[in-house]
């Protein structure tokens, strides 16, 4: 059986990503360093940060408008960007329970409404901007984890 690779995933709207998360959790190689349980904390975690944080109220500065156009031009998530420390899961995080977690907080974020909190790199975002990068972010890291008996 071929050693199984990353997969290049797309989600069209966050109701996709959950149905993909059951998937995962019936059976699953990880072809990265984290496991399926730090990949659903990192993005409960990062997606529970915009669902309850403080809304934005400066502009984006022109620095921060170019790396949204950049990132935004395309619908795929930049592989090698730095993690800040807040963001580094657990060892040993629980799938079941990282996945409920990320069930909640993408309940959580589609209830919010504006203004959203700004983004630590790429400054205020639109909801329509947290939802495409949400999407892309959580097809990038889980694009880590193969299906069993799925060799992409």
């Amino acid at each position: 059986m071929p050693t199984p690779t990353r997969r290049q995933l797309h989600f069209a709207s966050l109701d996709e990503v959950m149905p993909e998360v059951e998937r995962l959790l019936a059976g699953h190689v990880t072809v990265g360093a984290w496991s399926l349980g730090q990949i659903l904390d990192h993005l409960a975690f990062a997606i529970g940060r915009v669902a309850t944080g403080p809304g934005a109220s400066e502009p984006p500065t022109p620095e921060q408008q170019e790396m949204q156009r950049r990132l935004f031009a395309g619908d795929r998530f930049p592989d090698g960007i730095e993690l800040p420390s807040a963001f580094s899961p657990p060892p040993g995080a629980d799938p079941a329970a990282a996945a409920e977690a990320l069930r909640a907080a993408i309940a959580a974020f589609a209830a919010r409404t504006a203004p959203f909190p700004a983004h630590p790199r790429l400054g205020p975002l639109t909801g329509e901007e947290w939802v495409k990068l949400h999407r892309m972010h959580c097809a990038h890291h889980l694009g880590f984890v193969v299906p069993t008996g799925e060799a992409n």
